[in-house]
């Protein structure tokens, strides 16, 4: 009889430089320049150079827009990938 994998095994590989901890924190999206588009999203996981973030439904987001995290600054970003509803943001003027 064959030993299943474990759960690490089947997680796929992280290329992060930086790992994220996970967090619960309020957070908006901000993009368009005359009358600028909101959403808001719920920060699932932080580093300093980067967040992943979920929204509740699936909306397009361009490659540039700006994001708050919780009560703090207003951060530039880039989308870096989406999967359904949620976006990993690089920051592009990176946390403390």
């Amino acid at each position: 009889m064959t030993a299943l994998p474990s759960l690490d095994a089947l997680k796929p590989n992280d290329h992060r430089k930086e790992p994220r901890q996970r967090v619960l924190k309020a957070g908006k999206l901000y993009y368009g320049a005359f009358s600028p588009t909101v959403i808001d999203c719920l920060v699932i996981e932080i580093s300093g150079k980067g967040v992943r973030v979920e929204t509740s439904e699936m909306t397009h987001v361009p490659e540039l827009f700006k994001v708050r995290i919780g009560d703090s600054s207003v951060h530039r970003a880039r989308r870096c990938w989406t999967r359904g509803n949620v976006i990993g943001i690089e920051l592009l003027d990176h946390l403390g």
